[in-house]
């Protein structure tokens, strides 16, 4: 959607810009974000230090600023997901690693660095008090080029799903900010004249549901005394559905969409991975009370577990479908280092080799139960039936018909020249230049004799049509890549993994790593 928005990205760097409000204040910094900037020479000969925050998936990127600012002769540091997971990958490559929250330890790695006694690799093991966290360096962000600014009020989840790292890196008690604070950085992002949507990027803002609640309830205090000068959206657990009074304050403190890890409709699969919070009612039925009560849903969903049967392409298929979840972030299981699936896939001598950038299309990190040439072929076509053109549209059309809007919620309009200009790219790039045209202006058709005179879902309207620029394109991108992957594997006929019957744990020399990988 960069191709056709005037923005270059959509949120900001959070984690370096709140690192960058601990720096002392005698320290001068700059912020380069290589999601649309080039990072020069000079930048980096300008520094003394080098700071880099990543995820796993950047590591290329990773590597290459790293190597760039050493043949400069500039120190530097790393810390963030990527560095926290696997520091012992990042050593050869920075002076100095950090591992955990640094909020509470800046200060002495700062006294440590101007004396020239830094370590090598710090390991932060206490979860710092998030309410002694400063204000984010707001302006060091070139606001413009954003399209949603981003904002944080807990860390950590209480559940235990097996895949996910968030339990292992941030801890499973969740911590808050005090609902003064967060709203402190609001006021700061008003005098910045921000007044585009603010992402809440909480892994599960609901962990801690009564502090989500108190927040929800001075956010729409807040809202009212300022005229409503901005939308928010965020990530919560499906139980979100089992609260209706945070949902309702939630909906009053204009919040419009959430994202949701649905995962997989297979109750098998769920219990496999400890997601139990997703068993206790019907997910479907939680999804479509979310979007009664408001909220607009995006979701993530997942195929590759050990109790996936090979329908369970066809199992998200029509469960997205008959959710009406247009943005289906849908994606193979992976194992990420310190996660419990991680260390069952090293017991059971399942793990391989990674990509030198996993994502969520990369082959899975660990040999599969279901045959990998069928997971691949599998998901390629799952990708390709959702996001064929019709029918993404169509299921557009049904997530408007489902979000049940509330008087209180209001999107902040975009002017009028921003409008037109994003209107004529669209026009030109999707209206007459793509493969789709056809579902393009039969949806924006009927999306404006149905809601031509609301101004909400009108506006989300146009924005979902603008995101079929991305879903459409991309998916086919994948689905490439996916059939690559399915004729390497093939070729050296990789089978799936076979748990052995008598329970016996199986011979890691057997099945430690694909054939032909490293």
């Amino acid at each position: 959607m960069m191709e056709i928005v005037p923005e270059r990205s959509l949120v900001p760097p959070l984690g370096l810009i709140t690192v960058a409000a601990l720096c002392p204040r005698q320290w001068k910094v700059r912020l380069v974000d290589l999601a649309f900037e080039e990072l020069s020479d000079e930048d980096l000969l300008w520094a003394n230090l080098v700071m880099v925050s990543a995820m796993g998936v950047q590591r290329e990127g990773v590597r290459q600023t790293l190597e760039r600012a050493s043949k400069l002769n500039r120190r530097t540091m790393i810390g963030g997901p990527y560095a926290s997971s696997e520091p012992y990958a990042l050593l050869p490559l920075a002076d100095h690693v950090v591992v955990g929250e640094p909020d509470e330890i800046f200060q002495r790695i700062a006294t440590d660095l101007e004396g020239g006694s830094a370590r090598r690799l710090y390991r932060v093991a206490e979860k710092p008090d998030v309410t002694r966290t400063p204000v984010p360096r707001f302006d060091l962000l070139a606001l413009n080029k954003y399209s949603f600014m981003s904002v944080q009020f807990s860390r950590g989840c209480p559940f235990t799903c097996e895949f996910c790292d968030i339990i292992t890196l941030y801890g499973r008690r969740p911590r808050t900010k005090s609902p003064a604070q967060l709203i402190g950085e609001l006021d700061a992002l008003l005098q910045l004249s921000w007044r585009k949507e603010v992402f809440i990027v909480d892994d599960n803002f609901i962990g801690n549901h009564k502090a989500a609640l108190e927040l929800t309830c001075e956010l729409e205090r807040w809202q009212r005394c300022k005229r409503y000068p901005f939308g928010f959206f965020t990530e919560a657990s499906i139980d979100l559905a089992s609260r209706p009074r945070l949902l309702d304050a939630m909906v009053k403190a204009n919040f419009c969409r959430v994202f949701i890890g649905i995962e997989s409709p297979s109750a098998e699969s769920l219990k496999e991975a400890k997601k139990f919070q997703n068993l206790r009612r019907d997910p479907l039925d939680s999804i479509r009370l979310i979007q009664q009560h408001g909220l607009w849903v995006m979701g993530g969903f997942i195929v590759g577990f050990d109790s996936d049967s090979p329908d369970i392409f066809d199992r998200q298929i029509e469960f997205v479908e008959r959710a009406g979840i247009p943005w289906a972030m849908t994606g193979l299981l992976q194992a990420p280092p310190t996660t419990p699936l991680y260390d069952r896939m090293k017991r059971e001598g399942r793990l391989v080799q990674e990509s030198s950038e996993p994502s969520n299309f990369s082959p899975p990190n660990f040999r599969t139960v279901l045959p990998l040439p069928e997971l691949l072929a599998g998901t390629k076509r799952m990708l390709l039936t959702l996001y064929d053109p019709r029918r993404f549209y169509e299921r557009v059309f049904d997530s408007l018909e489902r979000w049940r809007l509330q008087p209180e919620q209001r999107t902040p309009a975009p002017s009028l020249l921003y409008l037109l200009r994003v209107i004529f790219k669209s026009v030109w790039r999707q209206g007459v230049l793509s493969g789709y045209r056809r579902a393009y202006w039969r949806f924006l058709r009927r999306l404006m004799i149905r809601w031509g005179l609301d101004p909400q879902k009108r506006r989300l309207g146009f924005e979902l049509a603008l995101s079929g620029h991305h879903f459409i394109r991309y998916a086919r991108h994948v689905a490439e890549t996916l059939e690559a992957e399915g004729h390497r594997a093939t070729q050296f006929k990789h089978p799936g993994f076979v748990p052995p019957s008598d329970g016996q744990r199986p011979n890691l020399v057997q099945i430690n790593r694909l054939p032909g990988r490293s």
